[in-house]
């Protein structure tokens, strides 16, 4: 089987894990996808793609992903009427600074740097998957102006620079807020679109003027990936939406949280190792 090959059905792979996932525990799919789009680039990018940006090919990729399978996610929340609007207005503000200030930074950070924020990222969505906090006292105040637009701008920042849609910070800030569980899972999902595409964007003209890049890279998107990933992820998802009701998701999403930490600590060493 040749290379080419090969790589297709690795990333056919990983859509089909990343989808499944998506679908089985909640999650968005960045978490899986960033890492494993590092790994893709070392193996098969390894004397086209500077290691100075591989990390950046990864974040960019992530996000583009996340846009049409949280298309699909929207609509249906949309269509069952559970998205709270009101909360929509009052958070995309601060998002939207925060992607800008996330987009900027990013290319101005070197591949390494960027994978330590998402190695330490990791620790802190690890307890998060493991124990999702449920609030036992609401605080309507989160979502007034002076505290939701610095507090969103730093979801903003934090998932850009992660590569993520942002949805599994923004779930417990909304519940914490005092929307339904149920309501903040359907508000994030259209959240996760609005912050993934001008990031997305911005990857994409951030990555447009960076000579000698694959054909196959729009700015920091690597298009290849994108079209092998996203048909079976979302292939996936409805699978995995259908075994979460017949297993202990609980009990799974504590031994996904332990290979985020193993993830998360396997992507530090790899920076800090060759300086020891």
């Amino acid at each position: 089987m040749s290379v080419i090959l090969i790589g297709i059905a690795a990333l056919a792979v990983l859509g089909l894990g990343v989808g499944f996932l998506a679908g089985l525990l909640g999650i968005g799919g960045g978490i899986v996808l960033v890492p494993a789009l590092v790994a893709y680039g070392h193996y098969f990018y390894g004397d086209a793609l500077n290691d100075d940006v591989l990390m950046h090919m990864a974040l960019g990729t992530s996000l583009a992903i996340i846009i049409p399978t949280g298309i699909s996610s929207a609509r249906a929340q949309i269509k069952r009427k559970a998205v709270d609007w009101d909360a929509i207005r009052k958070l995309v503000p601060g998002l939207m600074i925060g992607v800008v200030v996330g987009v900027i930074t990013a290319a101005k950070l070197d591949s390494a740097v960027l994978q330590i924020i998402f190695a330490i990222g990791l620790y802190g969505i690890a307890l998060l998957i493991a124990r999702t906090p449920a609030p036992h006292h609401v605080y309507p105040l989160l979502l007034h102006w002076p505290v939701v637009v610095p507090v969103t701008s730093t979801v903003g920042t934090v998932a850009t620079l992660m590569g993520l849609g942002g949805s599994i910070l923004n779930i417990p800030y909304m519940t914490y807020a005092g929307l339904p569980l149920h309501r903040a899972i359907a508000t994030g999902s259209v959240l996760g679109v609005i912050v993934s595409t001008p990031a997305a964007i911005g990857f994409v003209l951030t990555g447009w003027q960076v000579p000698d890049l694959p054909p196959e890279m729009l700015g920091f998107i690597n298009l290849k990936a994108w079209l092998c990933i996203v048909p079976f992820s979302m292939l996936a998802a409805p699978l995995g939406v259908k075994v979460s009701h017949k297993l202990d998701v609980k009990r799974l999403r504590r031994f996904f949280a332990v290979f985020v930490l193993i993830v998360a600590t396997k992507m530090l060493w790899n920076v800090v190792a060759p300086q020891l």
